[in-house]
């Protein structure tokens, strides 16, 4: 017997929802970091136009504005990026089973009436399967063999 089942199951829209939304925070982390490494530059630019040392500069500067700058984008938006990630496939895998659950997939060209049949036929085989001596299955298919 043959069942009309789809072979790919589609994403649901929420988790598509999520992948985009995870994608969005991730550029807009990436556009805030190169903005903080930018201000970064200016400022120490403009400290030395100013006539203070380079060194001087560049070792005042980097603990207080380029570290930050670099570590809270990356740790905020992408950690925000990876959770809307997980959530994406989380959802995409529940949706996968959920979709497999449910009697549609299997019985969408068949009538309600004759899935519940079969499904009452398949658990008698699987009851009388579970009764049946173990031996008696053996002595059975060497009868068929022969």
């Amino acid at each position: 017997m043959e069942h009309n089942a789809k072979k790919t199951s589609k994403k649901s829209a929420f988790s598509i929802f999520l992948f985009i939304s995870a994608i969005i925070v991730a550029i807009l982390g990436v556009a805030l970091l190169v903005a903080n490494i930018y201000l970064y530059i200016t400022s120490v630019n403009q400290a030395v136009a100013q006539g203070y040392a380079v060194a001087t500069v560049r070792k005042a500067y980097v603990p207080s504005q380029l570290l930050p700058g670099i570590f809270q984008p990356i740790a905020l938006y992408g950690g925000i990026a990876l959770l809307l990630l997980a959530a994406g496939k989380i959802s995409d895998k529940v949706s996968k089973c959920l979709t497999v659950l449910t009697k549609k997939e299997i019985c969408d060209n068949v009538t309600h009436e004759y899935c519940e049949d079969q499904t009452d036929q398949d658990v008698a085989d699987v009851e009388n399967i579970e009764t049946t001596n173990p031996e008696e299955i053996s002595n059975e298919t060497q009868k068929n063999i022969d």
